[in-house]
């Protein structure tokens, strides 16, 4: 059911919509601003329906005609714009969509409300049809802007909206909400709740991808080989990194996390809390192998690395010499 507590966090912005709704102050514009996966979206669809609802506009009954139209999204007073070109929405698209179904009053409610996701895709034309239509809006519009990227818009069009901003949520939180489906075992949980930068659709779809799974094993097994192997392993294993991770600071990200898991198990000996679960007795090896000043020469090497990169290095020469730096380390003792 399409609902305000679908989205993770974001409570500060739930808030304020529903104090607008409570108060019947409703701005004629707003900018959702995050990144993707947030839950821009459900955000503004769960508001549309809170102010369709025949029942209750605060708690949304789900079975009236209204709120069964909004989560089907066929209710004719929800307009999401649409763009065929993937990376522009044309000003024709904000015409033909936003400008001309402005002027046509609800069907069936108070309010009609207009969804523009990706909204920093619109043009330079687009986005001054856009101001027309928010400049002398009708009274019964609602408009949600969704973006990535508030600075990609016209300060005229920034200046004349309610701007709310997502934010990343905590891990915690976000480990709850994907518990709360009761499909997915908890390690997968917490995995994805770990790399998924706060992003709670980035999580569910981690937490799901068999090819997320994978690539976290086969790279496991790659840096617990890597401390005994030879030249020649080196090799291939920077070979198939480059093939699992062709954005190599989402690599970074994960040996960061190795590296926590390995000063983790090396101060309390107890394999426990930590974030490659299945793993334990493997990284509780590997831990006694690693002393911390080895430990911090080779996350030193990480944000090296991430220099390079930022400097347009060869990501092949660096990440050779970061793995001849993590095989070193490995045979330095402890």
């Amino acid at each position: 059911m399409l609902d305000f507590s679908d989205v993770a966090g974001q409570d500060s912005v739930k808030e304020h919509l529903r104090t607008a709704l409570r108060s019947g102050r409703i701005s004629h514009a707003y900018m959702l601003i995050g990144e993707k996966g947030l839950g821009k979206q459900t955000l503004a669809d769960a508001f549309a329906k809170m102010l369709f609802c025949e029942k209750d506009s605060l708690h949304p009954c789900g079975s009236c005609h209204a709120c069964r139209q909004v989560e089907a999204l066929t209710h004719p007073d929800l307009i999401h714009l649409r763009h065929e070109k993937p990376n522009s929405i044309g000003v024709d698209d904000v015409r033909e969509q936003l400008a001309a179904e402005v002027a046509i009053r609800p069907f069936s409610g108070r309010k009609r409300v207009f969804v523009v996701p990706e909204a920093e895709k619109m043009t330079v034309q687009a986005q001054n049809a856009l101001l027309k239509t928010i400049e002398e809006p009708p009274e019964y519009a609602v408009i949600f802007l969704l973006t990535k990227s508030e600075e990609a818009l016209l300060e005229t069009i920034r200046s004349r909206c309610v701007k709310l901003k997502l934010r990343p949520v905590a891990e915690r939180e976000l480990a709850a909400a994907l518990l709360r489906r009761g499909d997915i075992s908890r390690e997968r949980v917490l995995l994805a709740a770990r790399f998924a930068r706060g992003i709670p659709g980035l999580a569910e779809q981690m937490a799901v991808s068999e090819e997320f799974q994978k690539r976290c094993e086969e790279t496991l097994e790659l840096l617990l080989h890597l401390p005994q192997a030879n030249a020649v392993f080196v090799n291939e294993a920077a070979e198939k990194l480059q093939a699992l991770y062709p954005e190599l600071r989402e690599l970074l990200e994960f040996l960061r996390m190795y590296y926590r898991d390995l000063l983790c198990a090396k101060q309390d000996h107890s394999g426990e809390n930590l974030i490659f679960a299945g793993y334990e007795t493997r990284l509780l090896r590997a831990a006694k192998e690693l002393s911390f000043p080895t430990a911090g020469r080779i996350l030193d090497e990480i944000n090296r690395m991430e220099d390079r990169l930022r400097a347009n290095v060869n990501p092949e020469l660096a990440l050779e010499l970061l793995l001849q730096e993590i095989r070193q380390g490995g045979r330095k003792g402890k």
